[in-house]
């Protein structure tokens, strides 16, 4: 193992001993996000002029057939303004001639906000400790998992979203040496364990308590200063509450069969901590204290509704179609049940919300035929969805104890048969039918050449919570996407140019009266956008980078022009060890204060970037990676594999450093 300490003979084994820290200082200036006409929100205002210190620290020991680790996480924040200067705010931002009850309101609105960001936070987020030998792996503690292409269970971690979840528990896998056969078979169980500290806003995750999780941050009281009915001031206390139940799963998935074909069966039981009875009977008896007693999470959120959720699939793959490409099938079914309870009609008799029950269904073939290849996905999904994880993500209803950056935990991972990085609109997959096809042609072997073309249909991206996917045809989307780009490749391969080109059109099927728009309208979404990542070698160990994208959207709902946004980095290369940055950023819609003469925000910054060659000087383990960034980066929406998440816009300076050992 690269950097890492080994000590030899140990009782005849060799120790191997790697230790990874990830060291995180920022910084963050006045973001310009607080764009609202009137009063802003407090959320775009505390994210400004505050420092922190972010860590992660990986400790792994190697030892014959053993291994063991510990992770631990630390969040350390600065420069947060004081109640004294939360109040002067307030008076500022809420106008001339409000009354002293408004200016309280708007502070104590700020207080909420903070009241779960920005806290100081140190706990053991990973441990684990593993078997492996032939055809066998144990682990007992922190695991990822995957059953089938991710419609049943999907746990990993996505650095491009922030966002790292694993199962802590228990997990077996089998895979014995079968000639002219193949067999393996998973099996795990546990309590969801998804990171407590988002860190691109600073909010805290914290939950009701488990055995499993020591050490974890845990809620605290709200204390806020008020006026009562005959406008008496008083202080008033909101006992805690978390901001997420520990779920529970099992799992289990099997793959055998020859080497021509596999048939696979996978199965998920999630089980969420509930209190929704409990919460029932308290609030029907009168009492006051049953939102801190018995917490229950204000949701539309079908599979956070429901507090048993069963998910099975049954997979047939045929890896090699001779030399002619592979296929691959699976076919799903779901069942929410056990849905909250939500009043009582006798003595431990309640009026639940219904059960339900979906399917999803995907398909993935590959076709080669010497340097052509050509892949089609297809999917067919009918309220099949997410495995939202049991968190509190209801900002508007419950600011106090909510986490809304959380709202994109699930425990599964859906196939959108879609480029990566194709921002989702509604539930597009909840209720769908369509595909892609991909074709690439080797045309020498230094340039290749690329197409798509995808169609969906979509019951879901109007009405998110066309939960039964009705198929009324106000309610249908229809949407072509399609690209074309190539990579070429030449001075030996130390210059290359990858690019694209693309578009995608989304329309209603009946078209609509919109606010933004002057009349009815069955435009929907619409983009074109060019993406490009082109290296030119200098002379040298010197090469010089441009990496960017350029997008031309157009969505009625959000705004009534279209608009454009983009970025370009530029980098110097010298190679091992630097490289220098520059990067130029824009945005041309609400989103930002922007340049009153072209309704554009403009963000430009600076990088640098250093990586240590050497693996035995000390000093080369501690600085081993440093990036520095300075400068300003726009507020967006990110995709990984259909997974979405807002970022907020960044300003100020930020310093990493990786250490290994």
């Amino acid at each position: 193992m690269a950097r890492a300490v080994d000590i030899e003979n140990v009782g005849g084994e060799t120790l191997t001993l790697d230790i990874t820290n990830t060291s995180a200082w920022a910084y963050h200036f006045d973001n310009r996000n607080d764009f609202a006409e009137g009063t802003p929100s407090p959320l775009t205002l505390n994210d400004d002029r505050y420092g922190e210190w972010l860590d992660r620290l990986n400790v792994q020991l190697f030892y014959w057939r053993l291994r063991a680790g510990v992770r631990v996480d630390t969040a350390t924040y600065g420069g947060q303004p004081s109640d004294a200067k939360l109040y002067s705010t307030a008076t500022k931002r809420v106008g001339p001639g409000a009354s002293g009850v408004q200016i309280n309101d708007y502070y104590n609105a700020f207080r909420r906000d903070l009241h779960t960001r920005f806290r100081n936070t140190y706990y053991p987020s990973k441990l684990f400790l593993g078997y492996t030998s032939p055809g066998i792996d144990l682990t007992l503690g922190d695991f990822y998992a995957q059953l089938g292409r991710g419609l049943v269970f999907s746990v990993r971690k996505v650095d491009e979203l922030a966002t790292d979840t694993t199962v802590r528990g228990a997990k077996a896998q089998f895979k014995p040496n079968i000639k002219d056969a193949q067999l393996s078979a998973t099996i795990f169980a546990g309590q969801m364990n998804p990171i407590r500290v988002d860190e691109a806003s600073g909010r805290q995750l914290s939950g009701n308590g488990s055995p499993l999780f020591f050490g974890f941050p845990r809620p605290r009281d709200f204390t806020y200063y008020n006026f009562d009915e005959q406008g008496h001031a008083e202080y008033v206390t909101e006992r805690a509450r978390p901001s997420y139940l520990e779920d529970s799963v099992v799992g289990a998935g099997i793959e055998a069969g020859p080497k021509f074909m596999v048939l696979g069966g996978n199965a998920s039981w999630l089980f969420r901590k509930s209190f929704d009875t409990e919460f029932v009977d308290c609030a029907a008896a009168g009492r006051k204290d049953c939102a801190f007693r018995y917490p229950v999470f204000d949701t539309t959120n079908q599979a956070r509704l429901h507090n048993r959720v069963f998910t099975a699939s049954g997979s047939l793959s045929f890896p090699k179609l001779g030399e002619y490409g592979e296929l691959y099938m699976e076919l799903a079914t779901q069942k929410l049940g056990q849905g909250r309870a939500t009043s009582e009609t006798g003595p431990g008799e309640y009026v639940r919300v219904p059960d339900r029950t979906g399917y999803a269904a995907y398909l993935s073939a590959t076709l080669r035929a010497g340097p052509v290849s050509v892949n089609f996905e297809g999917k067919h999904y009918r309220s099949f969805f997410p495995l939202s994880g049991n968190i509190n993500a209801s900002g508007a209803s419950d600011p106090t104890f909510s986490t809304p950056e959380f709202d994109f935990v699930a425990y599964n991972q859906v196939p959108t048969a879609e480029p990566i990085y194709v921002e989702q609109l509604g539930q597009p997959n909840l209720c769908v039918t369509g595909g892609r096809a991909r074709g690439d042609w080797r045309i020498s072997p230094k340039i290749a050449a690329y197409t798509w073309v995808g169609h969906y249909v979509s019951f879901s991206e109007i009405d998110a919570n066309n939960f039964d996917c009705k198929t009324d045809d106000k309610l249908r989307t229809g949407t072509w996407d399609a690209a074309i780009g190539g990579d070429l490749s030449f001075e030996g391969g130390k210059s290359n140019v990858k690019a694209w080109a693309g578009a995608r059109n989304t329309n209603r099927a009946v078209a609509a009266d919109n606010v933004n728009t002057s009349g009815a309208t069955d435009a929907f979404y619409r983009e074109g956008y060019v993406r490009y990542d082109i290296t030119k070698h200098i002379a040298g160990d010197f090469s010089i980078q441009a990496q960017g994208l350029h997008r031309h959207r157009y969505e009625p709902l959000l705004t009534s022009d279209s608009w454009n946004e983009g970025e370009n980095y530029t980098a110097l290369h010298w190679s091992p060890h630097f490289a220098f940055i520059f990067g130029y950023e824009y945005l041309g819609r609400r989103g930002c204060t922007p340049d009153p003469k072209t309704t554009v925000c403009h963000y430009f910054n600076g990088g640098l970037q250093f990586r240590s060659a050497d693996t035995e000087k000390l000093a080369a383990k501690i600085f081993d990676t440093i990036s520095l960034f300075v400068g300003q980066r726009r507020g967006a929406i990110r995709c990984v594999s259909g997974v979405c998440r807002q970022f907020p816009p960044f300003e100020g300076a930020r310093l990493e450093l990786v250490s290994r050992f």
